[in-house]
């Protein structure tokens, strides 16, 4: 399996969304959606219970239109407004079998506008508090936004939150700020990163914050 890991792809369209932030959260409300869709039809149960072992995700970009409509005709769960700012998150599937469709799609790499360093809380959301020692491209961020709203949602705790939607936003505070974040009671996930790709194994790269 370590040479034809499972993975989630999602797949933003080229140019469809310009901050960072609103990719993270849309990423993180299509990976629930998805995993939630899926996990209990025959077909996916088996693949999906082996990939919560080690939950790789991909970010990928739809080049032009017809990239995009291709990817809408595969099993997904969407996020967002299909004709506008969306994320698709298709079930996890072995990287052999991803098909031509997505191997013909670029790994998202794109720079976005950054998230702020702060923003209001909101009751019935998620914050996810990027790391600011954690260099990692917009993809790499995305993907791990990705991973913080489906440990979040795996808790079992947020289920309204869940049922709206996911609603979140992505903010990238000053390292006294996030060390602050990391011991507070509302932390619902912390995302430690493996090291396969961009930072070091161990690191701590994004953390969830629940507001009731």
């Amino acid at each position: 399996m370590g040479r034809d890991p499972l993975r989630m792809y999602l797949v933003l369209r080229r140019g469809a969304i310009a901050e960072l932030a609103r990719a993270g959260e849309l990423a993180g409300a299509a990976a629930v959606a998805c995993l939630r869709t899926f996990a209990a039809q025959p077909e996916h149960e088996e693949t999906i219970a082996a990939w919560r072992e080690r939950p790789g995700k991909v970010c990928l970009r739809a080049r032009t239109a017809g990239q995009w409509e291709q990817v809408l005709t595969e099993p997904h769960a969407l996020a967002g407004d299909v004709d506008g700012e969306a994320v698709i998150a298709l079930p996890p599937r072995l990287r052999s079998q991803r098909g031509p469709l997505l191997e013909r799609l670029q790994a998202m790499s794109s720079a976005l506008e950054p998230p702020p360093p702060e923003a209001p809380e909101r009751a019935g959301t998620v914050t996810y508090a990027l790391n600011p020692a954690a260099e990692m491209s917009s993809g790499k961020t995305v993907a791990q936004i990705a991973h913080a709203a489906v440990m979040a949602a795996d808790t079992g705790e947020l289920e309204d939150w869940v049922a709206a939607g996911c609603p979140g936003r992505v903010i990238a505070p000053g390292a006294a700020r996030f060390a602050a974040l990391a011991t507070r009671g509302a932390c619902v996930a912390r995302v430690v990163d493996a090291g396969l790709t961009e930072v070091a194994p161990g690191t701590v790269t994004v953390l969830a914050l629940a507001h009731s």
